[in-house]
This record gives structure tokens, sequence and C-alpha cells, in this order.
């Protein structure tokens, strides 16, 4: 009687627990490989812009989605995409096309950079869901300076919230 009387007890426990109905956030971030240094960034920000055709510089005539985040190491990592504020869909980007990568390491004030003069960049918008993008992307960056190596960024992997800016 006790044996049916505990075994019913623990159907009843295990059969009135209820799933937590709380949604799972996505994880915001960037991370890529680069020479087999993995630099990891939470919460990247990307900060679309639209173009400014009504003042006098030349800068800001140009939609641009700007995306910075802080590794780890304390690395700062931007990525610009331009033509990007009309909406943003999947496809690729290329460097050849005004498009860039930059890490930037402050402890010996040296970056590396990817863009249409220096390198080769290549980032791919694989989801687009609301302001939620992802996004995968490979690169060779390079020290215009000449103190670093060129490196490989690889496995570049992107998942951000697109705010306006």
């Amino acid at each position: 009687m006790r044996l049916t009387l505990t075994i019913l007890c623990a159907i009843l426990v295990f059969t009135a627990c209820e799933k937590d109905s709380e949604p799972e956030v996505a994880r915001k971030f960037l991370s890529f490989d680069m020479d087999s240094m993995i630099v990891v960034a939470e919460n990247p920000n990307a900060i679309v812009s639209v173009a400014n055709l009504t003042d006098t510089d030349p800068n800001n005539d140009i939609d641009k989605l700007t995306i910075t985040a802080k590794g780890a190491e304390n690395e700062e990592v931007t990525i610009i995409l331009l033509g990007s504020a009309e909406g943003l869909a999947k496809g690729s980007f290329y460097s050849q096309d005004g498009n860039s990568l930059a890490v930037y390491y402050p402890k010996v004030a040296l970056s590396q950079i990817a863009n249409q003069n220096h390198g080769t960049f290549t980032l791919t918008i694989t989801n687009v869901k609301d302001s939620l993008i992802e996004a995968s992307f490979t690169g060779k960056l390079v020290d215009t300076t000449g103190a670093m190596v060129d490196r490989q960024a690889a496995f570049g992997f992107l998942r951000a919230i697109v705010k306006a800016g």
C-alpha cells in the first residue's frame, strides 16, 4: 500500500510541474578565429545611419550599418556595410564595394583592416528577423604600418540587434 501511494505521489508531482513558458532569448555576439586567436565579443552594437544629403559633409552621403564590439582581450572590432539602411536583406557584402572589417588592439596601439584598398572581406547575412541579423564572415586583415603580419579571419559569426542611429 505504501509503495502504491509513493508511486502515485511521485506521478502527481511530476505531472503537476509546468515547463517555464518564457521564450529563449538569442545570445547576441560576434566571434571569429584569427590565425588561432579566438575573438569573442558579447552584445555588439549595430547602428544604421541614413544618408544626409542636406548638409555639406560628403562623409555622410550614403546609408551604412556600423557594427562595433569589444572582445575579451579588449580588441575593438568594427564592421561597416555601405548602402544598408533601406532594409537589411540576406546577401553578401564585399570589401571591394567599400565595406570593411577592422580590428584595433589597444594594448599595442595597432590595427588591422580589410577594405577596398587593403586585404579582403566578405560578410554574408544569413538571417534577418525584425531587427535581429545573423551573418557569417571571413577576411584577410592587413596592418598598413607593417608592424604585424597579415592575418586570416575565419569562421566569423555575428548575431546583433540593429538600431537606428
